[in-house]
């Protein structure tokens, strides 16, 4: 499987999500709208690692993504993302998609960084990337994978998250025996979020380089198994 991937159905959540505040929708998402989603995806890498890594060590990373998600087929893209929206602002997104959908996207992903990038950038981003792959813990094959989830901050503990991961498992649970996702082990609170949201964590990886860049010594692999017609 190849090229372009629409994962995503767009579908109104419950009201009671945000009763005082409307209606949240979620949606597929577009190239037109890179703007919040370069800020949603810094936003879920964490800003300090996104800015070491994709910023080149400096606070620029949203642009650099909001270029990756424009285009289809990356790792980035929006043709493999949901976005929620409330009262018809962007609030929360989440990428996902098999694992080996993803690993197929390597090649146009660095493509992709090519022309987000240039020559000189990405002689500098080369580096990181390995960095972060290192601090990356091996994901079964078989698995449905998320590589973002992120909630705009003056959002998050109003369900909008738990509202994007539904979304991911009535999509994954046809397809894939558990669900994988990253998180940088010094997040403590991404980290809690998950264990509540009935994930394990399954290891982790680290990267000398990526601490040294980041202040991120590595990352964990947590996962979720899927029960077709389960719901948290």
């Amino acid at each position: 499987m190849s090229g372009t991937l629409r994962v995503a159905n767009g579908s109104p959540a419950a009201a009671a999500t945000r009763p005082s505040h409307g209606r949240l929708l979620l949606r597929d998402a577009e190239p037109g709208d890179r703007r919040p989603a370069g800020v949603l995806l810094r936003e879920a890498l964490t800003p300090q690692l996104a800015d070491a890594v994709f910023g080149l060590g400096s606070p620029g990373a949203s642009r650099y993504l909001e270029r990756l998600f424009q285009r289809p087929g990356t790792l980035w893209s929006y043709d493999i993302t949901t976005l929620a929206e409330l009262d018809g602002e962007v609030v929360g997104l989440v990428s996902h998609a098999p694992w080996a959908v993803l690993a197929e996207r390597r090649r146009s992903t660095l493509w992709g960084y090519w022309r987000a990038y240039g020559l000189r950038g990405l002689l500098k981003l080369i580096p990181r990337i390995r960095a972060l792959m290192r601090a990356s813990p091996a994901v079964p094959p078989d698995h449905w994978f998320i590589p973002c989830l992120a909630v705009a901050p003056e959002h998050r503990g109003n369900g909008v998250a738990h509202a994007l991961l539904q979304t991911v498992y009535r999509h994954a649970e046809a397809h894939a025996p558990a669900c994988s996702l990253y998180v940088p082990t010094s997040n403590g609170t991404a980290r809690e979020f998950y264990d509540r949201a009935g994930y394990v964590e399954r290891g982790g990886a680290d990267s000398e380089l990526l601490h040294r860049l980041a202040g991120v010594s590595g990352r964990v692999r947590f996962e979720r198994t899927l029960t077709a017609g389960r719901s948290t």
